[in-house]
């Protein structure tokens, strides 16, 4: 019985290059809603990481995330919420402590990328024969149930040292 294998590294890297197929068919209408929101690709990032942690984040916390200084990460901020795309409040227990969040407006904008991303993946997928999406399909299904909170998931970057 001959079995064929496929090492980790090798589908890492055919899913990175699909991957990168994937988002450079998507990329026109992605940029163009970027644009329209006049976004800088550090606000992009910040609007993602307040869509994926599920709770506010404190600016710290947030400058954490996005690898910046809190001064850098606060200046960012500040364009955003003038936009209406993210909130700032004081926290219930300490006003010194301020809350940040997705308005309303900062989901449509992520749902509206996200759709952008989704209509590309769309033009890739329909040039699979429907046994090969279903195989596709099921081949992605454990990646799928991992929780996307664990640990091998977004988290705040680690301090340099120094």
């Amino acid at each position: 019985m001959h079995t064929t294998g496929v090492s980790a590294e090798q589908l890492a890297d055919e899913i990175a290059r699909f991957m990168s197929t994937a988002m450079r068919t998507a990329q026109t209408e992605v940029f163009q809603i970027v644009e329209e929101l006049e976004l800088s690709m550090t606000q992009l990032k910040i609007l993602h990481i307040l869509d994926g942690t599920g709770r506010e984040l404190t600016p710290s916390e947030l400058a954490q995330f996005v690898g910046l200084s809190p001064a850098a990460a606060g200046r960012a901020v500040d364009v955003i919420v003038r936009a209406g795309l993210v909130s700032r409040r004081d926290d219930d227990s300490d006003r010194r402590v301020k809350r940040l969040s997705l308005t309303a407006v900062g989901s449509d904008a992520i749902a509206r990328i996200t759709a952008a991303r989704l209509k590309g993946l769309t033009r890739i997928v329909e040039r699979l024969e429907p046994d090969q999406r279903a195989a596709l399909s099921t081949a992605l299904t454990p990646l799928l149930l991992q929780d996307p909170a664990s640990p091998d998931c977004a988290s705040p970057r680690a301090e340099e040292p120094a």
